[in-house]
């Protein structure tokens, strides 16, 4: 049973010792045992070393988001899932409610391995401060194919296709993707490439961005549809 008024044992202080008896020299060794073992618990009980340093993705690496809804299909069939319409605007620097978007899916082609392909095109609802209402600013054209080198050998067919109307490719660090910018007069791209997946992303020529801004700002939107994009487990 324990006593009345009696608490956790603390870690006492240490002093010299006062009695010089036989007696009071046992004791001492006494305490002495039981002192090293209660600073031996305490020290235990003390955090030891520092806290984990927390990591970071490197350059290239999309930002944090939330999982997005598993799929029977490569890619998303909601283009609202890709880049939400109504966060678009934050994105170009347009006021909020001034963009829609609208999808179309379209047929595979077995003969380079497409399975799927997916348009979405986000187009201004006007008003101040917008372009005018129906104006196309955004395309985003997203292919899935049966396997990554079906994926890389269409995205080197579309390269040579830009050099030959004399437009350079620049490639563009992106982490474990392939990425390339095209500085295209009929409107900047920015074409993504990450396993079975390809995504181009074309600006309106300085509607509303800038032609010096396209490239980070197509950067900036390919790192937030990236983690939607890349195929889900077992499809």
């Amino acid at each position: 049973m324990e006593r009345a008024g009696a608490g956790p044992a603390t870690c006492p202080a240490t002093g010299p010792a006062r009695r010089r008896t036989r007696r009071g020299r046992v004791a001492l060794a006494g305490a002495a045992t039981g002192l090293a073992l209660l600073l031996s618990a305490c020290s235990s009980s003390l955090p030891s070393g520092t806290p984990p340093i927390p990591t970071f993705p490197g350059p290239g690496a999309a930002p944090a988001t939330s999982a997005p809804p598993p799929r029977n299909s490569i890619l998303p069939t909601d283009c609202d899932q890709v880049l939400p319409s109504d966060q678009v605007p934050n994105y170009l620097g347009l006021p909020l409610g001034t963009v829609r978007v609208t999808d179309l899916r379209d047929v595979p082609a077995p003969s380079v391995g497409r399975l799927e392909r997916v348009t979405c095109n986000y187009t201004s609802l006007g008003g101040p401060g917008a372009p005018p209402a129906d104006t196309l600013i955004l395309k985003v054209l997203t292919s899935g194919y049966t396997t990554p080198e079906a994926a890389s050998a269409q995205s080197r067919v579309n390269r040579d296709a830009q050099a030959s109307s004399g437009v350079p490719a620049q490639p563009v660090p992106f982490g474990a993707a392939e990425a390339v910018f095209y500085p295209d007069p009929e409107g900047p791209v920015l074409v993504v490439v990450y396993g079975r997946v390809t995504a181009s992303f074309t600006l309106t020529p300085d509607r509303p961005v800038p032609e010096e801004q396209a490239q980070p700002v197509l950067v900036d939107l390919a790192l937030r549809a990236l983690p939607v994009l890349v195929p889900q487990a077992g499809s």
